[in-house]
């Protein structure tokens, strides 16, 4: 009964523990946003919305005026002097008389100087990297608490300053933004580049999708594992920021990212590579990746000849391997696992032997093919002949009856 007790509360622990893990991440998903898209805003002021709308100011164009005329991200719709005299006596509280609301440089500008009359630092508004119409918006009367409010209550009254938190994230615009109510293009509202896909690179930042957005394709540390489900699923929203020559970037096998293999790698790959995995293939090609690294440390046939290691012996003695067929028979191994072979040697080792001398003058000229392979030879030329143009000419295939 003991264990049974404890077992419950080990369950229960893990439970709390998983349910509060979900919400921590929740939270901090609600609280991100880019700064690629919005960039850091320094705000040495001292506001309280909270406040304001108890004083009944609950029309948003009170302050930010200009709102229902804007069509531009870059229109400063923050208020200034001008529209805070309206309510506070700025000039009054300067000559040091007493006012209400309070209307002191020092009531609202954080570490203000009054000896000197200066601010330490200015406020700055950074344009967002968006599009954006507030005109429109307007117009269609969506109401500002719709877009800019707490991440926590869903409105502005309980807002003292806000900041960033409280610019629109992108799961909100879908909310309208759906393809139906209004457009659901990303170039609707963000950026594109001369190409026609969406910008990604800013003084600000690089945009990425981040842990929470809407189509799930967090571009995060495992990225580069998870990234080919999603890609087949909706391939068309990676295709907004990236072409092909994205993928091609890492997918021709030329250069990697270091975060897909782990630490020692060159030492281990041996055994994924014995695995047969389709995983290498995908981003590596046996003849210019493969061979080429092991001959420069003197592996294969083409390696230097100082490099190549002289108490190591891979293949059977030459009359097994070469000359005496049988179950130790380099042909028989190359049918097995043709992979093992590309490892080490290229092309070039086999035509050595088995090409024609009209294509290499110094081949042997043996024959690697079974007994009956002419009977199917002239079927498997007119499918693709480039194999068999590796070590015939085309005026031997025709010769030969393959043409």
């Amino acid at each position: 009964m003991k264990r049974l007790r404890s077992k419950r509360v080990v369950v229960l622990f893990a439970g709390v523990a998983l349910l509060l893990g979900a919400g921590l991440a929740l939270a901090a998903t609600k609280r991100e946003r880019s700064e690629a898209v919005y960039p850091p805003q320094r705000i040495p002021l001292i506001f309280s919305h909270e406040q304001h709308f108890l004083a009944d100011v609950d029309e948003c164009e009170a302050c930010h005026e200009g709102v229902g005329k804007s069509v531009r991200a870059t229109d400063l719709l923050m208020p200034a002097h001008p529209q805070c005299d309206s309510c506070h006596e700025i000039e009054a509280a300067a000559k040091g008389k007493v006012v209400d609301p309070k209307s002191a440089c020092e009531d609202c500008h954080k570490g203000y100087d009054k000896q000197v009359q200066k601010d330490p630092a200015r406020a700055l508004f950074p344009t967002a990297n968006l599009l954006f119409n507030h005109r429109v918006h307007k117009e269609k009367k969506v109401a500002c608490v719709t877009c800019h409010n707490s991440t926590v209550t869903g409105t502005m009254r309980e807002v003292g300053l806000a900041t960033r938190l409280q610019l629109p994230k992108m799961e909100t615009c879908l909310e309208c933004h759906d393809g139906k109510t209004a457009s659901a293009a990303c170039a609707t509202c963000h950026v594109t580049d001369k190409t026609g896909r969406i910008a990604q690179q800013f003084a600000s930042g690089t945009l990425r999708p981040i842990q929470g957005d809407p189509f799930g394709v967090d571009h995060g540390p495992r990225f580069e594992f998870n990234h080919g489900t999603r890609a087949k699923i909706d391939r068309g929203i990676c295709m907004e920021c990236h072409t092909e020559g994205s993928c091609a970037q890492c997918h021709d096998g030329l250069q990697k990212p270091l975060s897909v293999h782990p630490n020692d790698y060159i030492t281990l790959h041996p055994i994924q590579a014995r695995m047969d995995s389709l995983r290498c293939e995908g981003c590596h090609r046996y003849q210019s990746f493969c061979a080429s690294c092991h001959e420069r440390v003197g592996i294969g046939m083409d390696a230097d000849p100082s490099l190549r290691a002289r108490n190591v012996r891979v293949h059977p003695d030459y009359a097994t391997w070469v000359d005496l067929f049988g179950p130790n028979h380099h042909a028989i191994a190359a049918t097995r696992d043709i992979k093992s072979c590309m490892a080490c040697h290229r092309e070039e080792s086999c035509m050595g032997c088995h090409a024609t001398s009209a294509v290499v003058s110094t081949s042997r000229g043996t024959n690697p093919h079974p007994g009956n392979f002419k009977a199917g030879c002239r079927a498997m030329a007119s499918n693709n002949d480039r194999a068999c143009l590796k070590c015939h000419t085309a005026a031997d295939l025709t010769a030969k009856g393959c043409k």
